[in-house]
């Protein structure tokens, strides 16, 4: 017969265990709303799908990427909806779009999606930051800061020795 006291307390222990350590990942869903996506969008999502590969978090972010076209031109501001934080999971979803029209204008198409990537996790971030007293945003925005602090071009091919979230020094 085993004591229901102790089971718990095991359970808790172990649970207490599994949260101090990152485990959670951020995953993306693309949808891309038109045949011809921009140039090197592809390309770059697939380099910051890397770049965020080996990086753990205190939560798991599965996140919806619609990036507008010509035939679903994901209308109104990019940015991020319907962002939802479930605590007892240690999981946040949200959808990021990204409006074919505002693309069309950006100066530099790849730094506007980096950077509309960026604003939304980091937004997501403080949205835990909130309901989670023992959530260091600070430490989880920073796992992402290399998606504004690098510069990439759609003439740069993703390169695939790149394994970690941090730029290289001396660049």
């Amino acid at each position: 017969m085993t004591d229901p006291i102790g089971s718990d307390s095991q359970q808790e222990q172990g649970s207490a265990e599994r949260d101090s350590e990152p485990n959670g990942r951020i995953t993306f869903r693309t949808v891309w709303g038109g045949p011809s996506p921009q140039a090197g969008y592809i390309e770059e999502l697939a380099r910051i799908k890397r770049g965020l590969r080996t990086v753990g978090f205190s939560y798991h972010f599965d996140l919806f990427l619609m990036v507008g076209g010509d035939i679903t031109p994901a209308p109104g501001p990019s940015g991020l909806r319907t962002p939802r934080v479930f605590l007892s999971r240690r999981t946040v979803t949200g959808e990021i779009r990204i409006s074919k029209d505002e693309v069309e204008v950006a100066a530099d198409p790849i730094a506007f999606l980096r950077l509309t990537i960026h604003t939304a996790i980091a937004d997501l971030m403080t949205r835990i930051a909130t309901r989670d007293p023992a959530f260091d945003a600070d430490e989880e925005r920073g796992k992402i800061a290399f998606l504004i602090e690098e510069a990439a071009t759609p003439d740069t091919p993703a390169d695939p020795e790149a394994t970690t979230a941090t730029p290289m020094a001396g660049k």
